[in-house]
């Protein structure tokens, strides 16, 4: 099964268009750090963050005191604006091969590729949603229409190939 780790934005992005469940009926393993889930300060989105770990499907890397000392190196050798919950995603992805960050924070994508980790944003997820037909594709449309009206640092050009495609389609 492929492991997905998560940047706080995917979750709040998902959040935000009521998708966040049916992202983890996925067929992949959801992970992230806990920097990122440190970053999601709304009440609610916090709480629903924190049943799904309850529950066993988002798993949570949890850094020690010994492995804060590292991944505050870590951040420094980084370079760039990159926060600690930034390097962290990094620093894990790091650890487990083969897996795919997702996020839609521009220098956590460059700084990850730098290092040869697969990175996608939400409209791979968008795409896997459609895929394992978990959404329709005029539900993907008006959800990624319903999104960058949120979210306008999203790629217009993309977002609105998929929207033309996806709408008409049963």
């Amino acid at each position: 099964m492929d492991i997905v780790i998560n940047d706080t934005n995917i979750f709040l992005d998902l959040y935000d268009v009521d998708l966040l469940d049916t992202f983890f009926q996925l067929p992949v393993q959801v992970h992230t750090v806990d920097f990122v889930v440190d970053e999601i300060k709304q009440p609610a989105q916090h709480s629903v963050i924190q049943d799904f770990i309850r529950r066993g499907m988002l798993m949570v890397k949890d850094y020690s005191s010994e492995g804060l000392a590292n991944l505050y190196q870590f951040n420094i050798e980084c370079g760039g604006n990159l926060t600690l919950a930034d390097s962290s995603v990094i620093y894990y992805a790091q650890s487990i091969d083969g897996c795919r960050i997702l996020t839609g924070d521009r220098q956590l994508r460059n700084r990850a590729e730098e290092r040869g980790i697969i990175v996608s944003g939400i409209l791979y997820v968008f795409d896997l949603l459609v895929e394992h037909r978990l959404i329709s594709p005029p539900e993907a449309a008006q959800k990624l229409e319903d999104l960058f009206k949120i979210n306008t640092r999203l790629p217009k050009q993309e977002i609105e190939t998929r929207i033309e495609m996806w709408k008409n389609i049963r």
